[in-house]
């Protein structure tokens, strides 16, 4: 590609774009820094004030250790829909989610449903057959509790954590809107199913963010990785965003 590149779209004066999605959005960001470093024209300069190389990666699984991951920022967005487990797919978000499982197995322990005999395992089926109706093991401030302590132990800068690249565009979903959502999911085939948006609202951070520090277990965090879900979520997001947009030049 660099011939190519370096030969035609460069005297072109083209704009390069790089999309890739799961795995390709991994080896676009790749590309692109290999690219910008055999040829410093596709790095902005202070004339133009933009760059000429520019990435679009969703799903991106981390790729790259906390300083290149933030020096990209420039050049690189990724695009994280919800909770999907690829771009949290590393020993940072392994080790704090296990933090948190241990938490839960002592709790389960106190309570005796752990499982460990044959009182305690007819104890934890009872205790799940009680459903959302159910008194909950941990409350929600207890967990975000462990949750935060747990994100505190575990340090960005360490050697063996690498992080999604460059700008993160994080999708996410409105809680209140899920019990609607789930309604959806089980009067649809399992094909369909995947243009349910399941976010309706987004932040811009980067790989650091404490959502992408953690592995939500879900049963969706497969299902948000597929292409489908990604397509659905952001013209959900769009549309809504142009609603607000219109809204707003009506009351001026």
């Amino acid at each position: 590609l660099q011939p190519l590149v370096e030969n035609l779209l460069i005297p072109s004066g083209y704009e390069i774009k790089i999309v890739g999605h799961s795995l390709g959005a991994g080896c676009a960001t790749i590309l692109a820094i290999i690219l910008r470093s055999f040829l410093p024209t596709l790095q902005a300069n202070e004339s133009e004030g933009k760059e000429r190389l520019k990435v679009w990666a969703f799903a991106s699984p981390p790729v790259l250790d906390l300083d290149s991951a933030r020096a990209c920022e420039s050049f690189v967005t990724t695009v994280v829909n919800n909770v999907d487990i690829i771009p949290r797919a590393n020993i940072s978000p392994l080790v704090v989610t296990t933090r948190l499982l241990r938490t839960v197995n002592k709790r389960l322990k106190e309570k005796n449903l752990d499982m460990s005999n044959f009182k305690s395992s007819i104890a934890f089926l009872n205790k799940l057959r009680e459903g959302k109706d159910g008194e909950m093991l941990m409350a929600a401030d207890e967990i975000m509790a462990e949750l935060d302590s747990s994100l505190a132990r575990v340090e960005l800068r360490d050697s063996d954590h690498l992080y999604v690249p460059g700008k993160a565009v994080v999708l996410y979903d409105l809680w209140e809107l899920e019990e609607k959502k789930e309604s959806q999911r089980e009067e649809t085939s399992d094909s369909e199913e995947l243009n349910i948006p399941t976010a309706e609202d987004a932040i811009i951070s980067d790989g650091t963010c404490d959502v992408l520090r953690y592995i939500e277990l879900d049963g969706r965090m497969f299902d948000d990785h597929m292409a489908p879900a990604y397509r659905s979520s952001i013209a959900a997001i769009l549309s809504k965003r142009k609603i607000e947009i219109e809204e707003q030049a009506n009351i001026v």
